[in-house]
């Protein structure tokens, strides 16, 4: 192995020295780094400088933003044509009173409660309302055979027990009515059958 020399006077030092013999100065614990050969080293300017060669950083690709659903014109144009048009309610007037237009061809005018049947009178005069007299050569309707009442704007009609019963119709729907049941609701345009005989609700 070759003895290790002064960095600084080129004396040999001895081994483990901390200071060299010859010219005093501390030996360094780590060799020293070389010097760069001229030939090899760069200005300091150039050094600091980016290299020109280097590939250009790549730049991150601008993203147009997506469109929202149903956020395109041609969408948009497309809902508003398929969008329905707003339906116009119409509240219906209270009805005040009623017109009976029986299939015999009478025509009888109601306004409160009334009691409807071949020969209504007594039990008419028993509730303190009207009596309704149906003329039928059948004899298909009974003497009593229906309740109707005009109350609060509403149509409301009721079986009185009668022996062939009260229909409603209504669209081309029969509904039968409870025997000297719960009142039910009509409306103009309503078809009722007593009997064999009919009577449509108008407007009066």
């Amino acid at each position: 192995m070759a003895s290790a020399r002064c960095v600084y006077c080129d004396a040999t030092l001895q081994p483990n020295s901390m200071y060299c013999v010859e010219c005093g100065q501390l030996i360094p614990q780590q060799p020293l780094r070389p010097p760069v050969p001229a030939q090899f080293a760069r200005p300091r300017e150039q050094a600091a400088a980016p290299r020109t060669d280097a590939p250009p950083a790549a730049r991150p690709a601008s993203v147009e933003p997506v469109p929202l659903p149903r956020t395109l014109p041609w969408q948009q144009q497309a809902a508003r044509e398929a969008a329905p048009a707003p339906v116009a309610t119409q509240t219906a007037a209270p009805i005040e009173r009623v017109e009976l237009a029986f299939s015999t061809g009478q025509r009888v005018v109601v306004t409160g409660a009334a009691v409807i049947g071949r020969k209504p009178a007594d039990t008419a005069l028993a509730m303190g309302v009207r009596a309704v007299e149906v003329e039928d050569d059948t004899r298909s309707v009974s003497r009593v055979h229906l309740f109707l009442e005009v109350a609060d704007g509403v149509v409301l009609i009721g079986d009185a027990g009668s022996a062939n019963g009260s229909r409603l119709e209504r669209g081309g729907a029969v509904t039968p009515l409870e025997a000297a049941g719960t009142r039910v609701p009509a409306a103009v345009g309503d078809t009722v059958w007593l009997g064999d005989l009919s009577f449509e609700l108008r407007s009066a």
